[in-house]
């Protein structure tokens, strides 16, 4: 028995062994790019507009003017205009309003607003690593005896990278 007991100790012992452990290498690297800025060049602006009827101004992306309400005086609508710089060749998205309106308020008489709709812009939202500029046109949307006044409001753009 003792002679059976050795050779299935001896057979045991020389096949059961440990596998060493394996190791696989893999990189880890990153890329680091310039941050993505935006300014402010030029405010939208709808001129100056009669109340005699309801109608409204349109803005383009091009600068064009259209729409039915009467324009009056020296004040030329022009379309937003900001400045953003992306690295190159990267891409980024344009934020506009929420449902792409914003309203403008009466800054001397309170309850008094107007809505700016159909907000657009032109952005090509590729950086090319140097200052782009694009522009960003709406509607002006007024009652017929809309509160005299000078009206303003806030037109927040967003950009990110994708």
């Amino acid at each position: 028995m003792k002679k059976i007991t050795f050779i299935l100790l001896a057979f045991i012992g020389t096949t059961a062994f440990a596998q060493e452990g394996v190791t696989a290498t893999n990189q880890a690297s990153a890329d680091i790019v310039s941050p993505i800025t935006i300014s402010e060049s030029t405010d939208l602006v709808f001129g100056k507009v009669a109340n005699n009827a309801a109608g409204n101004v349109i803005v383009g992306t091009d600068n064009s003017v259209s729409g039915t309400a009467t324009r009056v005086g020296g004040t030329t609508p022009t379309a937003a205009e900001f400045t953003v710089n992306a690295a190159l060749g990267y891409g980024y998205t344009v934020t506009l309003p929420t449902d792409n309106e914003i309203t403008l308020t009466n800054q001397t008489t309170t309850g008094s607003s107007m809505l700016v709709n159909n907000i657009v812009h032109n952005s090509d939202k590729v950086g090319d690593g140097a200052d782009e500029t694009f522009q960003v046109g709406g509607t002006l949307t007024l009652a017929a005896d809309q509160v005299v006044g000078n009206y303003t409001g806030s037109l927040p753009i967003t950009v990110a990278y994708e």
